[in-house]
């Protein structure tokens, strides 16, 4: 949850009202129009169910896109990736020019776009990553924060972006 707090209140230019009442707002579900909001409020509640929903909802859609690549990931414990990424909004796993190209499309597109940006990074370094064991497959995702020059680098921000709105998401896969 700091992770979230803290980047809320760089990207005010640390006015602290603004910013706790922009991360109220993300904790509430809300409906007004499209896009749905899920709320992230079970992401930190006593046994994260929203989360958890969110983490089995993206294992449907992962095996559905990309069966060869889930099922080479699938001895791969959650705790050492997807629950990170999803946890922290993709703010302790990614650069920060990604992460504000993804927050600005959940903002426009809903939670929704938690899973397609899920999708679209694996999509575009899966030729890669079919290629690695459990270990090798785990430091590759650290070298994603850390620029590590041993494996390819994560692809351009805009190219991500791009290929995660390729993914066709109703709202009857996530409920």
């Amino acid at each position: 949850m700091n992770f979230i707090a803290g980047f809320i209140l760089m990207m005010s230019g640390s006015r602290e009202k603004e910013s706790f009442w922009f991360f109220c707002a993300l904790l509430t579900k809300r409906k007004i129009a499209e896009p749905i909001m899920g709320g992230l409020n079970g992401f930190f509640s006593d046994g994260f169910p929203t989360l958890l929903k969110y983490v089995r909802v993206f294992h449907n859609l992962f095996e559905y896109h990309m069966p060869e690549l889930h099922e080479h990931m699938i001895d791969i414990p959650d705790l050492l990736w997807i629950n990170k990424w999803f946890q922290t909004c993709f703010l302790y796993s990614f650069p920060l020019g990604l992460c504000i190209r993804i927050w600005d499309n959940i903002l426009a597109d809903g939670t929704k776009f938690f899973f397609k940006a899920a999708l679209g990074i694996l999509r575009l370094v899966e030729s890669e990553l079919i290629l690695l064991d459990f270990g090798e497959i785990n430091e590759y995702f650290k070298s994603f924060i850390t620029n590590d020059s041993s494996y390819k680098l994560l692809p351009d921000y805009e190219k991500i972006i791009t290929e995660a709105h390729k993914f066709k998401i109703t709202d009857d896969q996530i409920d």
